[in-house]
């Protein structure tokens, strides 16, 4: 089940919600994210939060929080989406905003991959993603003519790019001194293969 979880961070620019909407089998909105979804027209199937950004939705399902919580709003979210039975979940309206809320929710698609679980983050410009480790292959996407690499871990060891404009082999990325941002594909797949380490991977493109 492809569930659209959306969050209540800053958003002004709504195509790319709308888009992910028409595709999603369940949304779920994480307390303020019912203000996007209204802009956008979306009728969530679930609304989760303690409501301190925002009055209590009438005429949906919603789980009500307490404000004193070890989880965030989003993780919350996370966890019922699986329970249902989520097995691709996909964050909008989750970029902008306060610094620690996004970083928090950049570090889920790690949490997702570990529970089985395929996920990625998107806002307007970027579609985000967690790579474990080991090989994985994309294909490449027009709309996102960029592609970033960012270690989680202190360094990235066997780097090994194909199909990218700016090859790498065997190499070592350092998260101290990161060169794999603003990458282009040079053909139709390309492929990330890490011996050991974690990133993430951001494919991206200018407004």
């Amino acid at each position: 089940m492809k569930t659209l979880i959306l969050a209540s961070a800053p958003e002004t620019e709504y195509a790319y919600v709308r888009q992910l909407a028409q595709q999603a089998d369940y949304i779920i909105c994480a307390d303020g994210g019912v203000r996007h979804a209204a802009v956008c027209g979306i009728c969530p199937d679930l609304v989760i939060g303690d409501f301190d950004s925002g009055a209590r939705p009438n005429g949906v399902e919603v789980i009500a929080l307490k404000p004193e919580k070890d989880d965030s709003d989003l993780m919350c979210c996370t966890r019922e989406a699986i329970r249902r039975g989520a097995d691709d979940i996909i964050y909008a309206c989750a970029s902008g905003g306060r610094i620690d809320h996004f970083l928090c929710n950049l570090s889920l698609l790690e949490y997702l991959h570990g529970c089985g679980v395929r996920g990625m983050l998107c806002d307007s410009r970027n579609r985000v993603t967690f790579h474990p480790g080991g090989a994985l292959r994309y294909q490449a996407d027009a709309a996102y003519p960029y592609v970033g690499i960012i270690p989680l871990d202190a360094a990235l060891t066997g780097v090994t790019l194909r199909g990218l404009k700016y090859v790498l082999t065997d190499a070592t990325v350092s998260r101290a001194q990161i060169i794999t941002i603003s990458n282009e594909p040079a053909a139709s797949e390309y492929s990330i293969f890490i011996r050991k380490g974690r990133a993430l991977v951001i494919e991206s493109k200018d407004r």
